[in-house]
């Protein structure tokens, strides 16, 4: 007789099934099956490392229904007892405050359901590090939304955290008063988990995100970015802290005051951004569709050093570059690329449209750029 506990071939053909459309999906299930139809489209996808994956999630899956169906029997058998009891001691007086909040089933079928065990997690999943220096490894696509309002349960109230998306990913966050942003590879926001004072108040540490904030005219939404302060009410805005350029606030739309360090201040219009430079905080003209290329999963570079194109193109697929002459750093070039290329074909592109030569080192983590 098969063991029942380690033979999953049944469960992975009815997961098939559900998405080749030939079986309704299992609510239970709907989580893993969104994460195996986007596994696939991850760059350069190693299948066997995937299957290693999707072999554990299973299990862990299994393991955990098989442990809740114990703990609602038990709960169950336990319940008449209890009952009796409670209401002979609660009855005559009020709950005690805080009687409903913690509840433990609910937070294990949240961290069930958001944060992935250690057996599972590796450098390439989004992680959510507590105030007190504790983390959480997040089962998020790109595609997926973390909303802290949905971690309440294993989460203080008011409590600091930040959000960190690795190379090769991005991230999507709702914040508790419905502000949405959307992180770019290699970032990292700290939020609080609710907005309790007079404002409301995030920071992007680094990185890249589009914020679309949500109206209160009571309440400001304020953004501290490295030299730079940014103030609104309700809006959207991209704000750009890679390396490679200038802090850079970029209105899409709304109005937007920024502060930089030098204590002026611009209020800008869509269309404009505010960059902090060598002489303090200037404002100029904006190329929103080049800005904001990345949310729709595009490169697009104008004009661009090739230093800062690979700076981009290695935060994506995870590799660092090094230049056999330091003079083609300072080579400009123009072009549009779909971030779903897998960096061989990208590099292809490169190496045809240029006189450029790439190669891949060290498994591809890094890469050499010479003349052709």
């Amino acid at each position: 007789m098969k063991d029942q506990s380690t033979d999953h071939s049944d469960y992975i053909r009815r997961i098939t099934q559900v998405l080749s459309g030939k079986e309704p999906a299992n609510e239970e299930d709907l989580l893993l099956i969104k994460r195996l139809s986007e596994l696939a489209e991850v760059p350069d996808f190693d299948v066997q490392r995937g299957y290693e994956r999707l072999s554990s999630e299973i299990q862990h899956r299994e393991r955990a229904r098989r442990d809740r169906r114990l703990r609602y029997l038990a709960a169950g058998a336990a319940a008449a007892a209890v009952v009796g009891l409670i209401v002979a001691v609660l009855l005559p007086t009020r709950l005690a405050p805080g009687w409903s909040d913690g509840d433990p089933l609910v937070a294990e079928q949240v961290r069930e359901t958001y944060f992935l065990p250690d057996s599972l997690f590796d450098a390439h999943d989004l992680q959510l590090i507590r105030d007190d220096g504790s983390l959480f490894h997040l089962r998020l696509s790109d595609r997926d939304t973390l909303r802290l309002s949905e971690l309440a349960p294993v989460l203080r109230t008011g409590e600091m955290v930040s959000l960190v998306v690795p190379e090769t990913r991005r991230g999507v966050v709702q914040l508790e008063d419905g502000t949405v942003v959307t992180l770019n590879s290699v970032s990292r926001l700290s939020m609080p988990t609710s907005f309790d004072g007079a404002d409301r108040g995030v920071s992007l540490e680094e990185g890249e995100a589009l914020m679309q904030v949500a109206h209160d005219e009571r309440r400001p939404f304020v953004v501290s970015v490295r030299d730079m302060s940014l103030e609104v009410l309700g809006t959207t805005f991209n704000v750009c802290l890679y390396p490679e350029e200038r802090p850079t606030a970029t209105l899409v739309e709304g109005r937007l005051r920024v502060t930089g360090a030098d204590d002026r201040s611009v209020i800008l219009s869509p269309g404009e951004e505010a960059i902090y430079g060598p002489s303090g905080l200037v404002s100029r003209p904006a190329d929103l569709a080049t800005r904001t290329a990345w949310v729709e999963g595009k490169f697009v570079f104008s004009h661009l050093p090739l230093s800062s194109i690979m700076a981009y193109l290695g935060r994506w697929y995870g590799f660092e570059t090094e230049y056999a002459d330091d003079s083609l750093r300072d080579n400009s070039y123009t072009g549009a690329l779909s971030k779903t290329y897998s960096k061989d074909f990208v590099f292809g592109v490169l190496e045809k449209t240029t006189r450029l030569k790439i190669i891949n080192q060290y498994e591809g983590r890094k890469v050499v750029v010479n003349h052709r």
